[in-house]
């Protein structure tokens, strides 16, 4: 159906660009509120989290780069960033107590029905996959 790939610096203030091109690329699919919704949700939880808990990167590497594929059945969303191998979310333990932080992996696990994560040689690449269906 559709694919786009944006990039980001591992700066805060550049989330809400991606999430202003991700609302826009749902409503031109004619993507539900629900789906548009979520999808944003989950790509600045996980957009943040990369942000706030990365070490500086180097010059060469300091982008994230944002992939969304739109399928009829699928949408796929693939962050890549470099950094130091982060645990991934089948291993993350919650804090007993969400009342100031860790709420953000159990909302991922509510909206999304799958996610990958893997490691190479300093990459990192989480995948997010959610299905629905278009008639």
């Amino acid at each position: 159906m559709a694919a786009r790939t944006l990039s980001i610096r591992y700066l805060h203030s550049e989330v809400s660009g991606i999430l202003q091109r991700l609302e826009a690329y749902c409503v031109e699919l004619e993507l539900n509120d629900t789906l548009s919704f979520q999808a944003r949700v989950v790509v600045a939880e996980v957009l943040n989290n990369i942000i706030q808990h990365s070490p500086e990167p180097s010059r060469e590497h300091r982008f994230i780069r944002v992939h969304f594929h739109f399928s009829d059945q699928q949408l796929t969303i693939t962050m890549t960033y470099w950094s130091p191998r982060f645990p991934p979310p089948s291993e993350i333990n919650y804090p007993e107590s969400t009342a100031l932080s860790g709420r953000g992996w159990p909302i991922i696990r509510d909206y999304i029905d799958e996610i990958h994560y893997h490691h190479f040689r300093g990459i990192n690449s989480l995948i997010l996959k959610k299905h629905y269906g278009l008639s």
